[in-house]
């Protein structure tokens, strides 16, 4: 069952979801140190993670799919939210310098052609972040947060989606090693489990963060049209 606005919003106001935000924030913030004057799209609900990018990046748009309806992001100033369809996204092609997608491709429609719109979108040499529920992880096996509905995905799932959409796998990470149950979600606990996870188990977080960037420019899925040569016949 998609999850939707209220869920997600009701959920990164919990102490699982404080825990999330810490985690991938900083996971985030190593990726993409620098943003100062960056155009900056986030597409599925991305609120929790973006708030670090809003003094620094150009523009900042936080797009949320039709389905899972919207909100006003940020609480107060200028609205930089807005509703889309993410298989017919209204921004010019090469627009953007930063794409992070979150709390979306888990249950799109057609993941293979959100992505490729997204890489319309993607200016040449720029960045996408795809942080999706690790299918090995403890955080996809159950329901209590948003990350254990619809799909989820191996690293190895994420590289054959990225080759599909003409986007080249650049950098990945990890994060949520802890279990998720509210007990571990006090900021020490947090920490410990982190670092003990990054050393003794570096392959069983909770979420992939993978990082990709624009390879080519072509609908993998469209028929191309190639000339043949047909020689004249002679009489």
């Amino acid at each position: 069952m998609y999850p939707d606005i209220h869920e997600l919003s009701q959920f990164y106001q919990t102490r699982l979801g404080e825990m999330v935000k810490l985690c991938v924030t900083r996971r985030l913030a190593t990726l993409w140190p620098n943003m100062a004057g960056r155009d900056v799209l986030s597409l599925g609900f991305g609120s929790a993670f973006i708030e670090q990018w809003q003094e620094d990046a150009r523009r900042l748009v936080n797009a949320m799919p039709a389905r899972q309806g919207v909100e006003q992001w940020p609480a107060a100033g200028n609205v930089q939210s807005v509703l889309v369809d993410p298989l017919a996204l209204p921004f010019a092609e090469n627009c953007f310098d930063k794409i992070l997608v979150a709390h979306f491709l888990e249950e799109a429609a057609d993941p293979l052609q959100s992505l490729y719109q997204l890489t319309r979108s993607l200016v040449a040499g720029g960045r996408l972040v795809l942080v999706v529920p690790h299918r090995i992880g403890l955080w996809s096996a159950t329901s209590r947060t948003p990350f254990g509905h619809g799909r989820s995905f191996s690293y190895f799932q994420v590289l054959r989606l990225f080759e599909q959409a003409g986007l080249i796998c650049t950098a990945r990470a990890q994060a949520l090693f802890a279990p998720p149950h509210p007990w571990f979600a006090s900021s020490a606990n947090i920490n410990a489990w982190e670092r003990t996870g990054e050393i003794f188990w570096p392959f069983l977080g909770g979420v992939l963060l993978v990082e990709a960037t624009k390879m080519r420019m072509v609908d993998p899925r469209t028929p191309q049209v190639r000339p043949v040569f047909l020689p004249k016949a002679s009489p």
